[in-house]
């Protein structure tokens, strides 16, 4: 049997349309929206802030013969866009998106079976595969449209109050963009499953929502404490007096880097089979990234690390979130493919 791509797109489109028009998906739209607008509003407002102060110790030092230009402030602040990207947008969606892909994914089949309009369309010729692919696809194609509404706000802040963008800073935004998808389509995923096992969209959120808490707070802290406990069967190394030799220095530095490699170690195990773990993972790296890089203007670009560099410190990352909603997905299929509409 073989699917039909033009009822696939029929399907699709109509699903996107529809979610579009939702109340519920355009009222977590415009909390995100208003998430980026006071990050942007709180990041120029620093930047102002910080450029201000650059141009007032260059008025100083212009005007005084005993004053010299400090190296912390020879050139002027970076400018804030990445930051608020990484920083406080970062935090907020890590939070809050998964709402956007839960509206997007509680009702897409319990919702049809509630109304009885899912009965409706499969007496049309049309087959079930083609019906659940559609909807996967028009789901996942409003998801992708709604994560970049936040970074459209962000470049055209940036472009109204004058600050540019580098190729290496887009690169860095698309890389965060692409984490957020991969992000939201995990929780997607996870929607869709319980969906297609519930008779109505009510059970399907409150089960969707119980995996959001699960992996949102009850994982890291479960992560926190085993991490504590492997740590613990390395004790604590206490630095070797006031005048210690090299060989002391060197065997404190190796029992501490092998605390901290066991509490790192179960940690990021544990944290890369959550969609939230692998997520904080790669934004933290980008950020840090960013930070190492230098800014746009002052950073030699030969020092910053390359695509392949990138990709390679969260490749892991990368396989985890798209593995999650891949298996969710995957039972949402074989269950829909089963599912009893009498």
């Amino acid at each position: 049997m073989r699917i039909d791509l033009s009822r696939v797109a029929i399907i699709a489109r109509k699903e996107f349309a529809d979610h579009l028009t939702d109340r519920t998906f355009l009222l977590v739209l415009a909390l995100l929206g208003i998430l980026t607008l006071l990050a942007l509003e709180q990041g120029l407002a620093s930047y102002t802030h910080q450029m201000e102060q650059y141009l007032a110790i260059l008025e100083m030092t212009a005007h005084s013969e005993h004053l010299t230009t400090s190296p912390l402030v020879s050139s002027p602040p970076p400018w804030p866009v990445l930051r608020i990207i990484l920083g406080t947008m970062g935090r907020s969606f890590l939070l809050f998106s998964p709402l956007l892909a839960i509206a997007v994914g509680f009702d897409l089949i319990s919702g049809e079976r509630t109304t009885r309009s899912l009965r409706t369309l499969l007496s049309r010729p049309v087959y079930r595969d083609e019906v659940i692919t559609g909807k996967a696809v028009g789901g996942t194609a409003v998801l992708v449209f709604a994560s970049a509404v936040p970074y459209l706000l962000v470049l055209a802040g940036a472009l109204v109050a004058g600050l540019t963008v580098t190729p290496y800073d887009a690169a860095i935004m698309a890389l965060y963009w692409g984490a957020l998808v991969f992000y939201l389509l995990a929780y997607f995923g996870v929607a869709v499953a319980f969906s297609a096992f519930s008779e109505d969209g009510g059970r399907a959120l409150a089960w969707t929502m119980a995996v959001f808490i699960l992996f949102s707070v009850i994982v890291p802290v479960a992560a926190e404490d085993a991490a504590n406990s492997a740590a613990s069967s390395y004790p604590a190394p206490a630095w070797p007096g006031d005048n210690p030799t090299p060989d002391e220095v060197q065997q404190y530095l190796e029992e501490r880097s092998s605390r901290y490699a066991a509490y790192n170690g179960v940690k990021n195990t544990i944290l890369a089979l959550s969609p939230n773990g692998n997520y904080e993972t790669m934004v933290q790296m980008l950020t840090s990234l960013h930070s190492g890089g230098g800014d746009g203007d002052g950073g030699a670009v030969a020092e910053k690390p390359g695509l392949e560099d990138v990709l390679g410190r969260f490749w892991q990352n990368i396989v985890g979130l798209v593995a999650f909603p891949a298996i969710f997905l995957a039972v949402a299929y074989a269950r829909f493919m089963r599912i009893d509409l009498r």
